[in-house]
């Protein structure tokens, strides 16, 4: 069973990745690919704890873990890009 906290995570995200993603494409903030990437992991992972409410939980948490590990390895490298000044 799906939780209203995990709902709400999942309708929060989505409304932050319009946000960005509408001044992505404007040009209004940088593009770091690899930092829209890892937004976009987390968001997924959030989309896999609600389904894993409903329909196959191993599989859907096994993706959510997996993202949030996808996710952490693009932040990882956005910050490495940041750093050495490879945008």
């Amino acid at each position: 069973m799906y939780q209203l906290s995990e709902v709400l995570n999942l309708v929060f995200d989505s409304i932050g990745i319009l946000i960005v993603s509408r001044l992505f494409w404007l040009g209004l903030i940088p593009k770091y690919y690899l930092l829209i990437s890892g937004f976009l992991c987390i968001w997924f992972s959030n989309v896999f704890t609600v389904l894993e409410g409903f329909y196959f939980p191993e599989i859907f948490n096994l993706l959510e873990h997996s993202f949030y590990f996808l996710s952490s390895i693009c932040f990882l490298f956005s910050i490495k890009m940041e750093i050495l000044g490879n945008h």
